[in-house]
């Protein structure tokens, strides 16, 4: 059996009001997918088509360093 065939014979069991809620999902999923450029890795990940890509190398002429460790707090004995 098809995922979409097993879509729709669940569909047919559930009670209208439920299926109306589903209804809505299914629309605010579409418009995401077209937001994100319509790629299934893009729309599963939600990061936008390209993101990585372009960002890709961005601190790289920036050298990180750790900034000196700060000393414990000192806490009153139980």
């Amino acid at each position: 059996m098809s995922t979409r065939e097993s879509l729709l014979e669940e569909i047919n069991r559930q009670p209208e009001p439920l299926l109306k809620e589903l209804q809505q999902h299914l629309a605010f999923l579409v418009g995401q997918h077209g937001k994100n450029g319509g790629g299934a890795e893009a729309a599963e990940a939600g990061w936008p088509k390209g993101y990585f890509e372009a960002t890709a190398g961005a601190f790289a002429d920036e050298p990180l360093e750790r900034p000196p460790q700060l000393p414990f707090e000192r806490r009153e004995a139980w």
